[in-house]
């Protein structure tokens, strides 16, 4: 009895989704993410100096426990989808080598499971491609610690360089600037000071007072400060050369 075996025809493969190869506008970079946060000037400092319009941008956070420490917590808004990777841990509630997809809008602490802990640690990136498109956005929420109703929102546009809607002179940047800021680290920096604020620590809901948050936590002023300064440092250097005719 011979039997008959019908050929089982295979369906063409789809194409599939390829990150495209480099352009030759940026040079390849590497770094070691423990190397660059042992040295970080702020929470959430990029890792590379590239952050323009369609950029992926790694963003760096260290934080751990101590008898002192208090980190606070806030909301994050942005139209743009954030991936964390956890590089390491301890005590924490991200274990080490976990991916997480964080939604649009969502909480920020430190991850600790008790911040008073000096054996708690833990060490993230946070990463965004940037929008090529205009409307870019982002925004701090804080909510009161008694009733929870908002006390403070602060929007701002997160335009990159590049983006149709993109101003060189927002946050106080200028033209020839060499070094961007960080739309992040600049709105991030503003909330602080309107959350500290007797207005942005008064709840108009229940009148509760809200203790400040932690600026020393997150350092963000400290990195809106050293940007600057070396965009005029440049320009100082500049000048000083075209006066000794260089």
């Amino acid at each position: 009895m011979t039997e008959v075996v019908e050929a089982v025809r295979i369906p063409e493969l789809s194409a599939t989704r390829r990150i495209s190869g480099p352009t030759g506008t940026k040079e390849p970079l590497k770094v070691s993410v423990y190397e660059r946060m042992a040295k970080a000037a702020a929470q959430l400092m990029p890792l590379f100096p590239y952050d323009d319009a369609g950029s992926v941008v790694p963003c760096g956070a260290v934080m751990w426990g101590g008898p002192d420490k208090s980190h606070g917590h806030f909301f994050h808004a942005n139209t743009v989808s954030e991936v964390a990777v956890t590089y390491g841990s301890n005590e924490a509630m991200l274990d080490s080598g976990s991916i997480m997809a964080t939604q649009k809008y969502h909480g920020v602490n430190s991850f600790l499971r008790d911040e008073k802990n000096p054996e708690a640690f833990v060490l993230v990136t946070v990463t965004q491609v940037q929008s090529t498109e205009a409307g870019q956005e982002e925004a701090m929420v804080a909510k009161c610690q008694k009733c929870k109703k908002e006390i403070v929102r602060h929007a701002y546009s997160a335009a990159a360089e590049g983006a149709p809607d993109f101003d060189p002179t927002q946050f106080g940047g200028k033209e020839d600037d060499v070094v961007r800021q960080f739309s992040t680290m600049v709105g991030s920096a503003e909330f602080a000071v309107i959350r500290n604020s007797e207005e942005g620590r008064t709840c108009k809901n229940c009148g509760h007072v809200n203790p400040p948050h932690n600026i020393e936590a997150w350092r963000w002023a400290n990195m809106v400060g050293q940007t600057r300064v070396a965009n005029d440092a440049h320009r100082a250097l500049r000048a000083a050369a075209k006066e000794a005719n260089l």
